[in-house]
């Protein structure tokens, strides 16, 4: 039992070290980055990350990218816990904790997730339609001034 336990560590301690690389490579999830948009150092992003994966698990491939997928999905579903708890007005003790193993450590994708205020598309629609009616009345001269 004491030796799957220390397996277990191990190979935690080893998908943080690798968390930190993916941490370390902005073309891989920041995409306020320059870096983000350009295939090919994303690719090389990837290799490299690729390559330190494949020290503990040597039969990895491309497919890499799911697994880190999986990771940032689980810490956004805790995130995503966390925020809803603090926003239903709960008192300090009842705002939810993380409990995901790996959550500070990415921590660093935590501006990454959270939404940005959107402007609803039936807003814009109908201010292009106005837009449009105002554009046309001045065309044609029939604005009242």
């Amino acid at each position: 039992m004491a030796q799957k336990t220390s397996a277990k560590e191990k190979e935690r301690e080893f998908i943080i070290e690798c968390i930190q690389l993916y941490r370390d490579l902005p073309a891989l999830w920041n995409v306020k980055s320059k870096l983000y948009h350009d295939r090919d150092k994303k690719s090389m992003a990837y290799d490299l990350l690729l390559s330190k994966y494949q020290e503990m698990f040597p039969k990895a491939n491309k497919d890499l990218k799911k697994k880190f997928n999986a990771l940032r999905t689980n810490y956004r579903k805790e995130l995503k816990k966390h925020m809803d708890s603090m926003k239903s007005g709960a008192s300090a003790d009842s705002i939810y904790e993380p409990t995901l193993w790996y959550y500070s450590d990415m921590n660093f994708l935590h501006d990454q997730e959270m939404a940005c205020d959107s402007e609803s598309s039936m807003d814009i629609t109908q201010n292009s339609d106005t837009q449009n009616s105002v554009e046309d009345d001045v065309e044609q001269n029939t604005v009242c001034l």
